[in-house]
């Protein structure tokens, strides 16, 4: 496999994974990974679920997936978040809400890729500050050697080349050899980094790049998705800002 599409925090936007799948198409990737929270905040679980699962893409567990298959979870969530994990639960069959409770909390692709959603060894855990970066980068780098760990939860897209960090909108980067290098597609359904368009990147690796990109999509339709759900309109309403 040379061209690996990363995916996540898709949140139940069925409008941006449309779009972004459209994407990958014209791209031409061998394989799909999703670094979790298919579902929560957005009102079309069902959907983007069975696009997930009918393409064979390879999924870690997200915070939102572990609440929506659980609800005896005890996590920290917002009113607004509860809502919705709520709503996605109850469009949800037993078999889904099962195949989403048993999801891995990580996967290794090889020595030189793991995929996961938070921090390495805590899915719940945000890697936002250089410091977190830099730990999660060099105890991979003493486990497994130089390579890539792809993770999400932050719905900002960044990498970390082993020393600084960079905030990526669309672009192509070179990965730093040698190095642990962390990155972060950010979010396709609930971009947060003030760019409403949906994130992805997918990994050249006989390149060795990393190719940032935002699509636009139909935000207007995600949010009265929301709102027809009776959901939160604070939950539509931060779609069209991206925040």
């Amino acid at each position: 496999m040379n061209r690996i599409a990363v995916l996540s925090d898709i949140h139940s936007n069925l409008h941006a994974l449309t779009a972004v799948w459209r994407r990958l198409e014209d791209v031409g990737v061998d394989a799909v990974y999703c670094l979790g929270d298919i579902v929560g905040y957005g009102a079309r679980p069902v959907e983007c679920l069975q696009m997930i699962r009918e393409n064979n893409v390879t999924c870690v567990q997200g915070n939102h997936d572990a609440l929506v298959a659980d609800g005896s979870l005890s996590l920290d969530f917002n009113i607004y978040s509860l809502a919705a994990v709520e709503h996605n639960r109850s469009l949800l069959r037993d078999e889904c809400l099962q195949w989403l409770a048993a999801l891995p909390t990580s996967h290794r692709m090889s020595e030189d890729a793991l995929f996961v959603h938070g921090a390495p060894d805590d899915r719940d855990r945000y890697l936002v500050y250089l410091d977190d970066l830099q730990e999660a980068s060099e105890t991979l780098f003493k486990k497994d050697g130089p390579g890539v760990c792809f993770f999400g939860h932050t719905h900002h897209p960044v990498v970390f080349d082993g020393h600084s960090f960079e905030r990526v909108k669309q672009k192509t980067l070179f990965l730093e050899p040698g190095q642990r290098n962390l990155a972060n597609p950010g979010s396709v359904g609930q971009p947060r980094d003030n760019d409403p368009r949906a994130s992805f990147l997918w990994w050249d690796r006989q390149a060795q790049t990393l190719n940032y990109e935002r699509v636009e999509y139909d935000i207007q339709g995600a949010r009265q998705d929301i709102l027809d759900a009776d959901l939160p309109r604070i939950l539509g309403d931060r779609l069209l800002e991206g925040r």
